[in-house]
């Protein structure tokens, strides 16, 4: 590169790996002392580049990096200016990003670019000397990323080991240590801190148990303090397990005002903001249900690899449960078109008592229509059958006694063998692989092909075993009541207020799957040919449905 004293325009990048509070103040440095190289050269400063919170090394994409190399190649800046060769490249080669030094080279030849850095000079690629100097720069500097990441690795390995936590944000129902729950109560003596936890590790250094011990002494085991984080995930989880919806739980949480640990978020300058909590969504509640941590388990790669160093929030049979029921593959996370109707293959024709279907889909005068799925005996629109029904649903709901209309029947066994029997099964199972696998940890000579076989088999028996668990929740789940996730008095006060305002909510509060639940359990409603002609008392501006066209039948029960 050229040595001229000429005046150049030069570009100024600045980079920080980790900024994680946002305040730049890394990048701020180095574009000062840039500055200073360039008013001592002489050199106008054209424009600054800052990526902020970037690696170079992890291969992702540095956007200011990227919108710098343009603004080079469009000959807007004879050079560029940076605090070390590291802030530009960390790496030989990049082939995802080609943000690299191959890549950075040849745009400084072809260019004709000057580039200096505050802690490296001047380059020189236009001798070898230059260009080794250069190369090794980058090599080192690799061999630096590398290392720390080997570090870094070895460091994981051996907190998976010894199931430390291994950092990052504050988990959700423990404190910032990721150890301690949020927050614990003595059942005997209401102590609310003080707690210590002990920790029994076996000969490995694998954690074998963890206990929490009363300041005081006491005997009893502290429990999640009422009103907590881990109060609040364990009765959660407990609902789960006993037949409750996601959807009915976290609308306890959003009544409640529970909210995620608080996160610093990203700006689209790359700044993050103050920490901040917020709201649970249902795929982020759903990840949280699943999560090993809760019942005391350090996970890796979404694989359970033993037991953490921190106490449980929830006991280990129930989390097996959650787990069995929410990755049960019958259980519909995708439920495709979203359908806006409640009666199809719900509904009854009344000539020849077969089920109804919707047709129409709104592209009709009237909208959408049920029709005999048979032979057409009727037809009529969906929307006022609906609005019929469920007003009479409604109505019904809004009683004292509502809450009387179903008892749950006994529960019938499912098998011979219980829940908890199972969940002993599993935990019998996964000691045998465990106890496989370290025997063969041991055993220089052992057969690899004998310990895959015999892996196999163990896990074949822990898979069904799960499926039996999820079988046997599926049918105690099914006992419960379609009314144990609805706000009966919120119901009946609106009902009391304005019937219709009451219908309204009542759709928007619940899903359609709920509401069909509770009007199949309730009534049945049976489509009859309609009269020819208006309805009786017919005037102008009133709707043509005729409801002595709709017949409900109560079940024996609920009248």
């Amino acid at each position: 590169m050229t040595t001229s004293q000429k005046s150049r325009r030069v570009a100024i990048y600045a980079r920080i790996s980790d900024d994680r509070e946002g305040r730049q103040n890394g990048v701020k440095r180095q574009e000062q002392q840039c500055r200073r190289i360039a008013e001592r050269n002489g050199d106008e400063v054209v424009r600054v580049f800052v990526d902020d919170d970037r690696s170079a090394y992890s291969g992702k994409l540095r956007p200011d990096y990227a919108n710098m190399i343009k603004y080079l190649e469009a000959g807007h800046a004879d050079g560029v200016l940076a605090l070390a060769p590291t802030r530009l490249y960390r790496k030989l080669y990049e082939p995802k990003t080609r943000q690299d030094y191959l890549h950075f080279h040849d745009l400084v030849n072809r260019l004709s670019l000057n580039v200096q850095t505050v802690k490296a000079g001047r380059f020189d690629l236009s001798t070898a000397d230059g260009r080794k100097s250069a190369r090794d720069a980058a090599s080192q500097a690799q061999y630096e990323s590398e290392l720390i990441g080997e570090r870094v690795s070895d460091a994981k390995q051996d907190n998976v080991r010894e199931g430390t936590y291994r950092g990052g944000g504050r988990p959700f129902g423990y404190e910032a240590d990721g150890i301690t729950p949020r927050s614990l109560l003595c059942p005997e003596c209401d102590a609310t801190d003080g707690f210590v936890i002990t920790v029994v590790r076996d000969e490995d250094g694998t954690v074998d148990t963890v206990d929490v011990i009363c300041p005081s002494g006491c005997a009893a085991r502290p429990v999640n303090a009422p009103g907590s984080e881990a109060w609040h995930l364990e009765v959660a989880l407990r609902g789960i397990a006993e037949g409750k919806t996601v959807r009915s739980e976290l609308r306890k949480w959003h009544t409640a005002g529970v909210k995620s640990p608080a996160r610093r978020k990203r700006l689209p300058d790359g700044t993050r903001t103050e920490p901040i909590p917020g709201e649970w969504t249902p795929t982020t509640f759903l990840k949280l249900l699943l999560r090993p941590r809760n019942a005391g388990f350090m996970e890796v790669n979404g694989e359970i690899v033993g037991k953490g160093a921190w106490p449980a929030l929830v006991d280990e049979e129930t989390f097996r449960i959650v787990t069995a029921v929410l990755k049960d593959p019958a259980r519909r996370t995708s439920p495709g078109p979203a359908r806006k109707f409640l009666g199809g293959g719900l509904y009854l024709c009344g000539i020849c008592t077969g089920l109804v279907k919707t047709a129409g889909r709104g592209r009709t005068r009237n909208g959408s229509s049920y029709v005999c799925r048979s032979g057409g005996h009727v037809s009529r629109n969906a929307t006022a059958v609906d609005d019929f029904a469920e007003r009479v649903v409604v109505a019904r709901l809004s009683k004292p006694d509502a809450r009387d209309l179903f008892k749950a029947p006994a529960p019938t066994p499912f098998r011979d063998t219980s829940v908890e029997e199972l969940n002993a099964r599993h935990v019998a199972l996964s000691a045998r692989l465990k106890g496989l696998a370290d025997a063969f940890a041991d055993d220089d000579e052992g057969d690899p092909f004998e310990f895959r076989a015999a892996s196999r088999k163990i896990k074949e028996k822990i898979a069904a075993v799960e499926q039996e668990i999820s079988e046997a929740v599926a049918v105690t789940a099914s006992a419960s009541s379609p009314l144990d996730d609805i706000d009966l008095p919120e119901l009946a006060r609106r009902h009391a207020d304005d019937p219709s305002a009451a219908l309204d909510w009542y759709r928007e509060t619940y899903s359609l799957e709920t509401r069909q639940g509770i009007l199949a359990a309730l009534i049945t409603v049976t489509i009859l040919p309609a009269r020819q002609g208006r309805p009786p008392g017919w005037k102008a501006g009133m709707s043509t449905f005729d409801p002595e066209t709709v017949k409900i039948d109560w079940t024996p029960t609920n009248v």
